[in-house]
């Protein structure tokens, strides 16, 4: 999870609400027409530079997604039409548990928002996670809201772990190559650190590359743990 710093709600969705602010039972998500729905998930997308708004995969378009009520609309009524309370998530059908991880295994729980839910639109959510080398992920040290989210969306599911693992190790981030079955090179203590400040930056098409968090914090990992290395191995043929 990454922190997505939202915009103002599209054009599309002020103007459907005014069109229908004289009928306040028109008012619901389920009613929103589906140009405006798509004028949606294309905001959405924009702002989270095309990564699922929990998992951080790739959502190529908004065909590859679907609208999440952070607050669910069974639990918190009032805000099923506030843009704020909306994020774009794999997989393209919100009903869909059969990835075994994200929004659809999330389903209609009540959740409270940086009490026992970290929010995506949250500053700094992204440091309330610590990913390792292997794609697993854990809850920043007595983090206990991080916590119940990584369990609640199945953050630590071992398919979504792989994924993470895999796109680590492309980058020449692992210990242990014979292990990922991947062919990389491995970086230096310069290039990792260039990486890890290099993957949070959106590309010229403003898209970030999957799994960005989790590669930029292993990569500052790597560079720590490589210096580390080097000043034992020059202590030890120094003396």
């Amino acid at each position: 999870m990454r922190s997505i710093n939202q915009s103002r709600e599209p054009a599309e969705l002020r103007k459907w609400k005014r069109e229908n602010s004289k009928a306040a039972q028109n008012l619901k998500y389920k009613n929103i027409p589906g140009d405006v729905l798509e004028a949606i998930k294309k905001s959405l997308l924009r702002e989270q530079n095309g990564l699922c708004a929990y998992s951080m995969q790739r959502l190529t378009g908004v065909d590859a997604c679907h609208v999440e009520h952070i607050e669910p609309q069974g639990h918190n009524p009032e805000k099923d039409i506030d843009y704020s309370n909306l994020a774009a998530c794999f997989p393209t059908d919100g009903g869909d548990i059969s990835h075994g991880y994200g929004a659809p295994v999330k389903g209609g729980k009540a959740v409270r928002p940086n009490e026992d839910f970290v929010s995506p639109h949250s500053n700094g959510c992204e440091k309330r996670f610590v990913f390792s080398w292997d794609g697993k992920v854990h809850s920043a040290p007595a983090d206990t809201c991080a916590s119940k989210t990584i369990k609640l969306l199945k953050l630590d599911h071992p398919a979504l772990a792989e994924l993470r693992q895999r796109a680590i190790a492309t980058h020449g981030l692992t210990l242990s190559q014979r292990n990922l079955r991947i062919k990389t090179q491995r970086l230096t203590i310069s290039e990792a650190k260039t990486l890890s400040r290099r993957i949070l930056q959106p590309d010229t098409s403003n898209q970030l590359e999957p799994f960005c968090v989790a590669i930029s914090q292993v990569a500052t990992l790597f560079a720590q743990n490589s210096q580390k290395r080097s000043k034992r191995v020059r202590g030890a043929k120094r003396s």
